[in-house]
């Protein structure tokens, strides 16, 4: 799959541990320790500074990156790199033969992982059925219902987070005592189902600085707390799901969400679980978000799981093949068994056809049990399930594996020709502005027409001395809507958040397009900025991987919301972005003078063509005149100037 070099012989190597699944050595020259593992993945933790090259072998179907962990695969297989220290420069090429290199520091350790790292369970994959059951109302299914879930699987999994278990933010304390728990799960026994409940490592906070917003109920309920990603408490998560295992003896667990945030901890948790588990015990992880909020995953890490549940909420990806392919199924890659969620109810033998070509599955959902329309797609599911299928797959792995390498040869010309455009843009964007007075500033005092403002704070918007004064609860909109005409490339706001609460629902500047994408900026009440884009983020510190992207998708126009820290409430910053024909750049500034980049987007050209609207004041992150459903507490913020600047100012 790859070669990797460390540029000198090494010498001096003695093997000093040995055991069930993997071997550890280590090595004078240079100094050097190396761990295999049995599940394909090589561990080299350098003593002293090392440089190292990759040699990829693997023409990529598909790749994805997060920081400097990278995933590139093909449709029979691949290879994984993570490194330990994000701060470490790779310089990553997945569509070169030298794929990536590294300076690392002493204590860096760098993983290369080998795909698949198991064989894909192909009975397994056909024989079981999981019966997904959530509800606000009823966690514990009557025994009548769980006897008409058997016809449809032969798996029970119970997820209803927060009316299963008492505290399942802080433990898993079966909410109606222990007998009633125990009912479940023998009814499912004797109707020869195993039964699976829910537990999470994400939502899990017990230990974690947001420990204090856990909840317990469903009254007055606006959103789930927030959870953690780090894995700094998975001491005490293992702990009180071993408590769950050996007291009330489920057959499996669910983890709604993993560490996104360390590959490390989510290894950890990967092997400590289905250690805790044994072999036959069934493990899923709904992981709609891998490594870094992204796709790129850890294949290592999964194959320790039964089932993979991906795709929550992300149904415009559907029609992306490589997402279906290689996030979703994970078919060649993880080898665990990957669930397409369709909880959204739109289930249909299109979708079956898609997912059942790249081996990807299904659960039933158990709010749907009876339906005759979700019956007769899932009847039709079901007789797809065939010995047969496994030929067909493969089939179709070999005649998508057949058009890679012209694939790739297109793409690395592609990524070539973006590489020497992004150095053109970069020079530009690299410069200051030559920027004097804004095209069209919005004017501030007295207020124009083309307010919009809540109900919830009809007096919201004053205008002083040329600024303009927000007083409104935290969570709603109140914005003026200024129209604009002909093609823009800037915009700067000058912010205050003071005292306003509002987070999504902020104090902001959004610049929309004629085509309906629109770029939004501002503070939140946390400390931190953000901007909302129709276009592909990154920090501006990861400049070096820019390039390494595949080609924008139609559906990367889709919002996502960036954040960065570094601002005092009570102080004004501005924040600017401007762009080039591919490319652009969001800055900020505490004077309205020295600007320094926070992120960096790619627009590809979409930015380019004619604009509508510019909205000022408690922008929400959609754009639109709607509220939060908990308005929060009143609170007061600032614009001090917002502007736009047009192609010809700037030169």
């Amino acid at each position: 799959m790859a070669v990797l070099s460390l540029g000198r012989s090494l010498s001096g190597g003695k093997l000093t541990h040995q055991g069930r699944g993997f071997a550890r050595l280590t090595f004078a020259t240079p100094k050097v320790t190396v761990r295999v593992n049995g599940d394909s993945l090589l561990m080299l933790q350098a003593h002293e500074p090392l440089s190292l090259w990759l040699r990829s072998k693997v023409a990529p179907a598909w790749h994805a990156s997060e920081g400097n962990n990278h995933l590139l695969v093909d449709e029979w297989g691949g290879f994984g790199v993570y490194c330990s220290d994000p701060q470490v420069k790779d310089h990553f090429r997945p569509y070169e033969a030298d794929a990536a290199s590294w300076r690392l520091p002493a204590g860096a350790v760098l993983w290369v992982c080998v795909c698949p790292p198991k064989p894909y369970p192909w009975e397994q994959s056909r024989r079981e059925h999981v019966v997904w059951h959530h509800s606000r109302e009823l966690a514990y299914p009557p025994d009548e219902v769980l006897a008409a879930w058997r016809q449809h699987g032969d798996i029970a999994l119970l997820q209803s987070e927060i009316m299963l278990w008492k505290d399942w933010n802080l433990d898993f304390i079966p909410r109606l005592g222990a007998a009633e728990f125990a009912r479940v799960r023998q009814t499912c026994r004797r109707l020869g189902m195993r039964f699976m409940v829910y537990t999470s490592p994400y939502y899990f906070i017990r230990g974690t600085p947001v420990e204090s917003r856990a909840i317990n109920t469903y009254e007055n309920f606006v959103d789930y707390p927030p959870g953690d990603g780090s894995g700094r408490n998975m001491g005490l998560f293992m702990e009180a799901i071993t408590r769950l295992v050996r007291e009330h003896h489920p057959d499996g667990l669910y983890f709604d969400g993993q560490y996104v945030g360390s590959a490390p901890a989510l290894y950890a948790l990967a092997r400590q679980s289905r250690a805790l588990l044994g072999e036959d015990g069934l493990l899923e992880w709904h992981s709609t978000h891998a490594l870094g909020w992204g796709t790129c995953y850890l294949p290592p890490a999964d194959a320790y799981v039964d089932y993979i549940l991906r795709g929550e909420g992300e149904r415009s990806l559907y029609a992306s093949p490589d997402y279906l392919r290689f996030f979703v199924s994970g078919y060649n890659v993880s080898n665990s068994i990957g669930v397409l969620c369709n909880n959204d109810g739109r289930f249909d033998r299109q979708l079956v056809d898609a997912a059942l070509a790249v081996n990807a599955r299904f659960h039933t959902l158990a709010g749907f049990v009876g339906r005759p329309e979700m019956e007769e797609v899932e009847a039709y599911y079901r007789s797809r399930l065939a010995p047969g299928l496994q030929a067909q797959v493969d089939a179709g792995c070999d005649r998508r594996q057949a058009g890679v390498p012209a694939r790739v040869a297109v793409l690395r010309q592609a990524a070539q020709a973006r590489a020497r455009q992004f150095a053109r843009e970069r020079r530009v964007l690299a410069r200051a502005p030559q920027w004097q007075q804004p095209a069209l500033p919005v004017t501030l005092g007295p207020l124009p027409a083309g307010k919009q403002v809540s109900a919830a704070a009809p007096g919201a918007l004053t205008a002083a001395g040329g600024v303009l004064q927000v007083r409104a609860p935290a969570n709603c909109f109140a914005f003026l809507s200024v129209p604009v005409t002909g093609k823009v490339q800037g915009l700067v706001v000058k912010v205050r958040q003071g005292t306003d609460g509002g987070m999504s629902w902020g104090p902001a500047v959004l610049l929309r397009f004629a085509n309906g994408l629109y770029l939004r900026m501002g503070t939140r009440a946390d400390g931190r900025l953000q901007a909302d884009l129709c276009a592909r983020t990154l920090p501006y510190e990861d400049l070096a991987k820019a390039c390494d992207q595949p080609p924008l998708l139609p559906e990367e126009t889709e919002p996502v919301q960036v954040l960065a820290p570094g601002y005092e409430p009570g102080q004004w910053v501005w924040l600017r972005a401007r762009w080039e024909g591919h490319w652009g750049v969001i800055e900020r500034s505490d004077d309205g003078r020295r600007y320094r980049p926070v992120w960096l987007f790619e627009h590809d050209g979409r930015f380019g063509g004619e604009a509508t609207e510019v909205l000022v004041g408690k922008v929400p992150y959609n754009g639109r005149p709607e509220d939060f459903t908990d308005l929060g507490p009143v609170g007061e913020c600032e614009i001090g100037m917002a502007g736009i600047y047009r192609q010809e100012e700037r030169r």
